[in-house]
């Protein structure tokens, strides 16, 4: 047997104060993003991505590469030259033999650089979609007039973004110089000795000196991309915060829009997932307690919804957190041992309140539009 929901009746002087809410926000972005900020900014392509991580790698692939395919790479250039001394005095008669020439240059350098070219193809695929979990998004490449206005431009060379990216590069100079300090510190009389020594010994050795110049280097630049890592991810955080009017508004507009209300319960029980119960309480417009043992989130807007929806609901532990939020976020908090019982025992979380705790419910709502009222026409 189902039950038809009929909309809360509030009187004429209790709708007009349900209208004059505090609409007034704390402007500064503290709170977290949601899963659907989160989610849409993923979708323009707005995701945490280190170049440094990304410059390492691709270095440290290419040393690498070079290492293990060094001696085929090698004998590729030393065949290379063979057969290009061993034609250098027959003339180049006609265009077919000018054709064959270039041909086979053009074969020998793709056969020298095919190695390391796949690896770092393969490399950068890899490491931005660990970063990025394979995000794609066509927006991210479509043109701004602001990536192109040179006051933006300044802006963005003078901003924190800016300074941390010369920090930054001032630190990969201090890190490199001091890698090369120390090793030569540390042989110094070998490398005295190579400036003196025949070309056909110096060569060999002189490879795995840049080599080991190399390893160190990029072990020190490893350690400073992960830390950029972490400070890109939050960064990117940092920059989706919203402001507590917006956490409310996007509530609004998920519970008004008709294409969200089919996936609300969904979401609403990820979030929950996600332990973003202080999302639901900022959305909330009172809180009914027993007052420690039950506590109800409930949210009213008559614009959107046709009787008051429940938020949150909890006992003991989770009724006392449902307090606290409430208390940090200055929802008002409404002591009513009846009606939060009952709430609690009839009504679920996401769901509108039961027909028959309209009347119950409509007197603490007025009851809070009150004391709003009273506190916006309070003179400061």
């Amino acid at each position: 047997m189902s039950c038809r929901a009929y909309p809360l009746q509030l009187t004429g002087n209790e709708k007009d104060t349900a209208r004059m809410s505090d609409k007034k926000s704390d402007q500064e972005k503290t709170e977290e993003p949601t899963p659907r900020k989160l989610q849409k900014a993923r979708e323009e392509g707005n995701v945490s991505v280190s170049k440094e991580i990304s410059s390492v790698m691709l270095m440290s692939i290419a040393v690498m590469t070079l290492v293990f395919s060094g001696g085929y790479m090698y004998g590729r250039l030393e065949r290379m030259f063979q057969t290009f001394f061993s034609t250098a005095g027959q003339p180049i008669d006609n265009q077919e033999h000018a054709l064959s020439y270039l041909e086979m240059a053009i074969r020998f350098g793709l056969d020298i650089i095919t190695p390391i070219m796949i690896m770092l193809l393969v490399t950068a695929l890899l490491v931005n979609i660990v970063q990025t979990g394979g995000a794609v998004s066509a927006k991210a490449i479509r043109p701004k007039g602001s990536k192109i206005n040179p006051i933006n431009g300044i802006k963005r060379i003078f901003s924190m973004k800016g300074f941390v990216e010369l920090v930054k590069g001032f630190a990969k100079l201090i890190i490199v110089g001091f890698v090369i300090y120390f090793t030569v510190r540390s042989d110094i009389n070998q490398f005295l000795s190579l400036a003196i020594m025949p070309m056909g010994y110096t060569l060999p050795h002189a490879g795995s000196y840049v080599l080991v110049f190399l390893t160190r280097i990029l072990s020190a630049l490893f350690i400073l991309s992960i830390l950029d890592v972490i400070y890109q991810r939050f960064q990117h955080r940092k920059d989706l915060r919203m402001t507590k009017q917006e956490v409310k508004d996007e509530y609004k507009q998920m519970e008004g829009d008709p294409h969200i209300k089919g996936k609300r319960r969904s979401l609403a029980m990820a979030m929950r997932r996600q332990k973003r119960l202080d999302h639901a309480i900022l959305g909330s417009d009172v809180v009914v307690t027993n007052p420690i043992h039950y506590a109800v989130a409930l949210q009213y807007d008559p614009e959107y919804n046709e009787a008051p929806i429940v938020m949150a609901k909890g006992q003991r532990k989770k009724a006392l957190r449902i307090r606290e939020l409430a208390e940090h976020y200055g929802i008002p908090i409404v002591e009513n041992k009846p009606v939060a019982q009952a709430l609690f025992a009839t009504a679920e979380e996401d769901q509108f309140i039961p027909v028959e705790l309209y009347k119950a419910v409509a007197e603490i709502l007025a009851y809070v539009y009150k004391l709003k009222k009273k506190h916006q026409l309070k003179p400061h």
